[in-house]
């Protein structure tokens, strides 16, 4: 560029010395030559940073399951619709979070109004029994006993009944669930729509886990409030449920999917069937047999622990107001172990353990059945299961010689 300019410079002064311009024609001369250098300059760099025009996608670039019309152009409303139902999530999510921390208050407050209230039942009892006679004051501590374990037993037989500690786990967990399903969403929204599930099989799929969601974790205690001690303990319910009935559909090396990648998902599913959640179903039923004993236990003292002490007062020679001491001590143990040691809580917890699992193995069945080219990309869906299980996504995701396949929990 230098040099043309150069060769232009000593064409002009060439033209001017030899024919005899005039001032006028000369910087005519000068003006054309400077825009022939501003237009070669302008050429060479348009070439240099013009970018070639993209070609027409081809039709398996096009193929975006849906999210996107034929110009690439992400569909606006099914945005909407996905943000509005992660709206949804997140609300729910900040309802149950609250929800949790009241009922855990609730759990608080009892456990230690229990033991305040059994304790001075127990302690007016054993002084009730030093007292020689039927006097004023042995009647008046008989009957302070009596009216003590008597509400006491009340709290008892609530809290046996409602489960404060259960309740409190049931919120904190749907706050989780339903957090997670709202980062779904928005992580789902962030990758490129040609990874993605097909449109309509996603929204399906979220709206079912949040209609699941609403139903395992509802928020009134009654009369739709879970069964504390149900005859059959199963997996929570977190989504929807796989239709066994079709016909599983083999990859064909397409949108990410092998049949490798298929066997290891099944065997997956089988060894989530057969051994996690049966050990943590097992747990469940373990927990929930100890908590409906001590459950029905600690009420009983305390109402045992108070007729003996309305007796008492009657009888006092028969050492009845030591043997209501004695019952009021054993509630408060047995209270303690039930309500203090959350033993409901600790069930609830595997029985959504059992649940999580069992969500993850009726999505593997699910998406076996459904069409390679309308299913998310085989090689995120499987790093998806993966970190699910606390695993590192290899091929397979767990050695034969393992007991279980998650290591999450």
């Amino acid at each position: 560029m230098a040099a043309a300019s150069c060769a232009l410079s000593s064409s002009a002064s060439a033209v001017r010395s030899a024919t005899f311009l005039s001032g006028n024609q000369v910087a005519a001369v000068d003006r054309y030559n400077s825009s022939r250098r501003v237009h070669s300059t302008n050429k060479e760099w348009n070439s240099f940073t013009q970018v070639a025009p993209s070609s027409p996608s081809s039709p398996s670039q096009r193929n975006t399951k849906g999210w996107t019309d034929g110009n690439g152009v992400e569909d606006s409303r099914v945005v909407a619709q996905l943000r509005n139902i992660a709206f949804a999530a997140k609300d729910r999510s900040e309802m149950h979070a609250i929800i949790g921390v009241q009922r855990d208050n609730w759990n608080k407050l009892c456990h230690m109004t229990v033991n305040m209230t059994t304790i001075a039942a127990a302690m007016l009892a054993a002084m009730n029994n030093g007292v020689a006679g039927s006097t004023s004051a042995s009647l008046g501590m008989s009957m302070a006993a009596f009216l003590l374990n008597g509400g006491a037993a009340g709290f008892m037989f609530l809290a046996s009944k409602f489960q404060p500690s259960q309740l409190a786990e049931e919120q904190r967990t749907a706050s989780r669930f339903f957090k997670m399903l709202a980062r779904d969403i928005e992580t789902t929204l962030l990758i490129d729509p040609r990874l993605r599930k097909a449109v309509h099989l996603y929204m399906d799929d979220v709206m079912d886990r949040l209609e699941a969601l609403d139903v395992a974790f509802p928020l009134p205690l009654t009369p739709n409030g879970l069964v504390k001690f149900p005859k059959e303990v199963v997996p929570s319910v977190l989504g929807s449920t796989a239709d066994l009935s079709e016909t599983e559909i083999l990859a064909n090396n397409t949108n990410g999917w092998s049949n490798a990648m298929v066997q290891d998902l099944k065997h997956t599913a089988k060894k989530l069937k057969e051994s996690d959640i049966e050990i943590y179903l097992g747990w469940a039923r373990n927990k929930e047999r100890d908590n409906k004993r001590l459950a029905m236990l600690a009420p009983v003292l305390a109402g045992s622990a108070a007729l003996l002490s309305l007796l008492g007062c009657c009888q006092p020679g028969i050492h009845l107001a030591a043997l209501a001491s004695a019952c009021s001590i054993a509630a408060v143990f047995g209270s303690s172990f039930s309500n203090g040691g959350q033993i409901g809580m600790i069930f609830e917890l595997y029985r959504n353990c059992a649940g999580y699992y069992e969500q993850m193995v009726q999505d593997i069945q699910s998406t076996i059945r459904v069409p390679v080219c309308q299913r998310e990309d085989g090689e995120l869906y499987h790093q998806k299961i993966a970190l699910k299980l606390g695993r590192r996504d290899n091929m397979p995701l767990f050695s034969s010689e393992e007991k279980t396949a998650g290591k999450l929990f």
